[in-house]
């Protein structure tokens, strides 16, 4: 089903020429929320946080819940009854466990009740021209979740031109449901540039998300303008609300 924010409006340009908008250009942040994906990460959290996270998204509408893989259990208990969605993050934040460690831990969440995943990838295989090992590592893990989608965080920002057109050729082969450029603001900002060349680089039927340093409703428009399905981020009450702002969170997703 398309939402309000797919379908292109038109205005005039300067010159009377009708032009279309982008429909994230022009809605009210509140509007927006159903395509954020309401991230809580970190070392601290805690079972009040978690709770007041999952409140949280149901009174905005946002996407879904990202909480933590040992909080999913309580995220999944509050949200019962309702149609909001939970998910969490495999080997977060340097997806460099062994791949049967990944496996078992996605295996967990899926058992836990989670209904997407966000995964990091092995990097470092890639990096070392370990190529079959990246491939077979990342189709292990999406192989795991079935029937849950996956999302694959491909850190491309940390990749030459090369590398990058492998990563994501692995990821689509691998059966990925969304790619996204990074996995955190450390690595790269989630950038327009970043989301127009996944766009262009998968088939439609894969998703791309944005996530990375997102933290004002300019950043966020700009993102879905450029191709972007999903954003994932920590502020988004404030980007919802109006109030979003530069700053770098304690946990920056």
């Amino acid at each position: 089903m398309r939402s309000e924010i797919d379908v292109p409006v038109r205005a005039d340009d300067a010159s009377g020429t009708a032009a279309v908008t982008h429909p994230a250009l022009v809605l009210p942040p509140a509007q927006l929320a159903g395509r954020i994906q309401h991230t809580l990460i970190g070392q601290a959290i805690t079972d009040r946080q978690v709770r007041e996270h999952v409140a949280q998204t149901l009174e905005h509408g946002f996407d879904a819940a990202i909480v933590p893989p040992c909080w999913v259990p309580v995220a999944r208990s509050e949200l019962r009854g309702t149609v909001a969605r939970i998910g969490s993050i495999v080997n977060y934040p340097h997806g460099s466990a062994q791949t049967t460690v990944r496996v078992a831990e996605v295996r967990a969440l899926v058992d836990a009740g989670v209904d997407e995943l966000d995964a990091t990838v092995n990097i470092g295989f890639l990096l070392s021209g370990r190529v079959t090992e990246f491939v077979d590592d990342l189709a292990a893990v999406v192989a795991a979740a079935e029937p849950i989608g996956v999302k694959l965080m491909l850190e491309l920002p940390l990749l030459d031109a090369r590398q990058r057109e492998r990563a994501v050729t692995a990821a689509v082969d691998a059966g990925a449901a969304f790619v996204s450029v990074a996995s955190r603001f450390s690595v790269g900002v989630a950038d327009p540039a970043g989301i127009g060349y996944l766009r262009r680089s998968v088939p439609a039927s894969i998703g791309v998300k944005a996530n990375g340093g997102i933290r004002t409703i300019e950043q966020v428009r700009a993102l879905l303008a450029a191709g972007a399905d999903l954003i994932g981020t920590s502020a988004g009450i404030e980007i919802v609300a109006g109030r979003g702002n530069a700053r770098e969170p304690r946990y920056s997703y």
